[in-house]
């Protein structure tokens, strides 16, 4: 289930498409919180990433509190309880806009079905996707505040057994190492979303819409860098 080892050659057929959200369909969202409250507070970025991650990714991401409970919380912390920051007025205007592969969701989609699965919060995402008129190309919208289940829980990554497909036969896209190993456990096939941008010819390529030798070309030209840990690893952003 390797993200680069199939080719379209030998790889099963695909009958389901999910993409991750953050860094993949649109910019991550935390990370832009965060410098605004390093801007507000004074804090280090390590420090609210810290808190973040300890105190607040899964009851922000699982949905069980809400934006302005998080918000509190989060500005309690730093120091300045209650400051107003840009996000609260323009997260779903301005900061979540679509990285560029909107075209290519649609070419998927016409293809294959094709869903989400992240951990996001549906208060953002769903006025971003019904104003970009994407809505309606996801199925199924795997939100984490909408289904509780928040990635690295496997219980997230098994509502894509659950499809109707065989899991090698669904094929999941994430820019994070740590999250293809869990879907990898359930036997899902998995692709990591680089910036490079190979990963959408790859893509491409498992849906017959390029020829291998064409890929092979690209990947010779573009090689996928290694995804180092950290930041991008599970818990941290959004995604």
């Amino acid at each position: 289930m390797a993200s680069d080892a199939p080719t379209s050659s030998s790889a099963p057929p695909i009958e389901h498409l999910i993409l991750d959200i953050g860094g993949v369909i649109l910019p991550s969202a935390m990370p832009q919180v965060i410098a605004q409250l390093v801007e507000l507070s004074g804090c280090s970025e390590q420090q609210l990433w810290r808190f973040f991650n300890t105190r607040l990714f899964q009851p922000f991401w699982s949905g069980s509190i809400s934006i302005d409970e998080f918000w509190a919380t989060f500005t309690d912390y730093a120091g300045v309880p209650g400051a107003h920051a840009r996000w609260q007025t323009e997260m779903t205007t301005t900061m979540l806009r679509p990285l560029g592969d909107v075209a290519q969701v649609r070419r998927w989609a016409q293809i294959v079905p094709v869903g989400v699965l992240s951990n996001q919060r549906a208060e953002w995402i769903f006025p971003v996707f019904d104003r970009e008129g994407i809505t309606e190309l996801f199925d199924p919208l795997l939100i984490s505040s909408a289904t509780g289940l928040v990635k690295p829980d496997p219980r997230a990554f098994a509502q894509l057994t659950h499809l109707g497909s065989a899991p090698d036969r669904v094929l999941y896209v994430d820019d994070r190492s740590q999250a293809l190993r869990r879907a990898e456990q359930h036997g899902i096939s998995t692709l990591q979303a680089h910036d490079d941008r190979d990963w959408i010819r790859r893509i491409d390529e498992r849906l017959g819409l390029v020829t291998p030798d064409d890929a092979l070309q690209v990947r010779s030209t573009h090689p996928a860098p290694i995804s180092a840990p950290g930041l991008h690893d599970y818990p941290t952003v959004d995604g």
